[in-house]
């Protein structure tokens, strides 16, 4: 009988504690932020999923200053690879992070500053010479209004150009034999050769 006492005592408020618990988890929309981060998980299917993770958790952590706004739009476009249909959601989303950027009291919206802040932050590994011919192209006035259309041609600029580079050191380190800083010349003329055909012979295939 004093178990039962017992039993009816302790149930009561088990219940009002899963309550509260649930309560708090529907209150800081923690069900709604965990399957956002797996429905991302699994469109992105990233190399590494427990950095993704981190990233994802970041990047809600930042504030809405123009350089935490650019932060995050970084780390969004850098959950997958620009080849991947995935983003173009991504670029959406990061787009729309960068909205929120202040240019007045009553104003928000993507800007020729903050377009800038996020190319440079884009191409931050690139060479100096290369970044400065391209941002005379991608340059946008500091307050004209940035379109999702100019938005997104110059956010694949970057990338295309960034997957350019990368694949270019690549090559030069693969021609650079002895690991001294310099390529055989024979070498890379015959790698120039063998891109110029390859070319040629995709040229060919398009106009088929």
């Amino acid at each position: 009988m004093a178990d039962r006492r017992k039993v009816a005592a302790v149930t009561p408020a088990s219940e009002n504690n899963q309550e509260n618990e649930r309560q708090f988890m529907d209150k800081n929309n923690v069900t709604g932020m965990i399957k956002d981060l797996l429905t991302k998980i699994i469109a992105n299917r990233p190399d590494d999923p427990i950095s993704f993770i981190a990233n994802y958790f970041e990047t809600m952590t930042l504030d809405d200053q123009s350089n935490d706004l650019v932060n995050r739009a970084v780390q969004v476009l850098n959950l997958t690879h620009h080849s991947r249909p995935v983003f173009e959601s991504n670029m959406r989303s990061a787009f729309s992070i960068l909205s929120r950027y202040k240019i007045t009291k009553k104003l928000h919206g993507v800007n020729g500053t903050v377009h800038s802040l996020l190319m440079q932050a884009l191409c931050k590994k690139l060479p100096s010479a290369v970044t400065i011919r391209l941002f005379k192209r991608l340059e946008c006035g500091e307050y004209e209004a940035v379109t999702y259309d100019v938005f997104r041609s110059s956010v694949f600029t970057c990338c295309v150009l960034n997957d350019y580079i990368a694949m270019c050191g690549n090559l030069f380190d693969m021609l650079d034999l002895q690991k001294t800083g310099k390529a055989d010349k024979n070498l890379c003329e015959a790698a120039l050769e063998q891109l110029r055909t390859a070319l040629a012979s995709t040229r060919t295939d398009v106009k088929r």
